[in-house]
């Protein structure tokens, strides 16, 4: 049984029709918002980690993550429903999530101090996940998006350990949450290897 977020992805796009609506009505382009999205995110990254000191920031983290989910599902609707793919945009869409997942991964484990191991394992094990999901479609023609530790339960996990964090959560247990989400990746790794070879034999 699959478990990940991303099966809520047809409900989220459904709320957001209108505005993916008016967003293509007024021109704006699918690759305009993936790009839009990424230097959001980064700002959004170096913002935090240069003022991670004000606790209350870390409750910013989880509407972060609303919102560039929300960028995320439009530029993909408006691209399907409108008829607006581009080649570029394939390119765009999976190296502005990684870039922006790994600068903001990377200002936010700095700016909590966390083991410098544990930081890398879970920034690595997120690429390689996505890596995994894209190497699918060499094998059964289509794209990966198992969880439990997707794209989208990282922004969930990550949230829910803001708000931990901002409730003084302490560092050792911290350490033990990030622990757990790398556990997740591996699972992840190998639920979408499973999930592409299962559908060839």
């Amino acid at each position: 049984m699959d478990i990940s977020i991303y099966n809520l992805k047809k409900k989220f796009q459904d709320l957001l029709m209108p505005l993916c609506r008016k967003l293509n009505f007024i021109g704006i382009t699918p690759n305009q918002i993936t790009i839009g999205t990424m230097i959001l995110s980064i700002v959004f990254s170096m913002i935090f980690y240069v003022f991670s000191k004000y606790r209350w920031l870390f409750l910013t983290v989880p509407l972060f993550f609303l919102i560039r989910m929300a960028l995320n599902a439009l530029d993909g609707m408006i691209a399907n429903r409108f008829d607006k793919k581009t080649n570029l945009g394939v390119f765009l869409n999976e190296i502005g999530d990684v870039i922006a997942d790994t600068v903001f991964f990377f200002c936010f484990f700095s700016a909590i101090n966390i083991n410098t191991i544990l930081t890398m394992l879970f920034i690595f094990l997120g690429i390689l996940s996505e890596y995994t999901g894209v190497t699918a479609i060499q094998i059964d023609g289509k794209r990966h998006y198992e969880g439990p530790m997707g794209k989208s339960d990282r922004a969930f996990f990550i949230s829910l350990l803001s708000i931990f964090i901002f409730f003084r959560l302490d560092n050792k247990y911290i350490e033990y949450f990030i622990v757990l989400g790398i556990i997740l990746l591996f699972l992840t790794i190998y639920n979408r290897i499973k999930s592409s070879l299962k559908n060839i034999s």
